[in-house]
């Protein structure tokens, strides 16, 4: 089965990224039980997370068509 990816149920949060740091994601990964902060990479295209549990990964795009949440559920199973 493939990983996917739901905006999380928690209420929607500002992004209020200060100059200079790198935009986040909070991920719940629910098959495993954890939490993750990842950041986006180097070139700014997409932010990229993967399951401590399995080690399968999931890439989330940065650009036109995307989302605004901050924090997403993620699950392998």
């Amino acid at each position: 089965m493939s990983i996917r990816a739901t905006p999380s149920n928690r209420p929607a949060e500002p992004v209020n990224d200060k100059p200079g740091q790198r935009p986040w994601l909070g991920i719940r990964f629910v098959c495993a039980g954890a939490y993750q902060r990842i950041y986006r990479n180097a070139d700014g295209t997409k932010y990229m997370a993967r399951c401590p549990s399995c080690g399968k990964s999931i890439n989330f795009k940065v650009g036109e068509g995307g989302s605004n949440q901050r924090f997403f559920d993620v699950s392998c199973r």
